[in-house]
């Protein structure tokens, strides 16, 4: 029952970040910043997918997953459909 209920939330969450990254209108426009905001929506998003192949995949699946962390903040103009994919 809570293995269904995590895996509904999960699907429900990916999803939505999923159409998120979709609406933005230019792939530049994912890699903008403004002056009250630190992250970029793209390195947000990978940092969400390292979140979850870290906590969940490696720990709990035992994906062998290593991440790279300071690259989910350093990497910039990743195609939406990279994004896409790896959310």
């Amino acid at each position: 029952m809570i293995l269904e209920t995590l895996k509904t939330l999960f699907n429900r969450d990916l999803n939505k970040l999923k159409s998120e990254i979709e609406s933005y209108h230019t792939e530049s426009s994912i890699w903008t910043i403004d002056k009250n905001i630190s992250n970029s929506a793209g390195n947000l998003c990978l940092h969400l997918i390292g979140n979850l192949n870290t906590y969940i995949g490696a720990e709990i699946g035992k994906t062998g997953y290593i991440r790279n962390r300071p690259l989910e903040f350093s990497l910039k103009n990743i195609p939406k459909s990279e994004l896409v994919q790896k959310n």
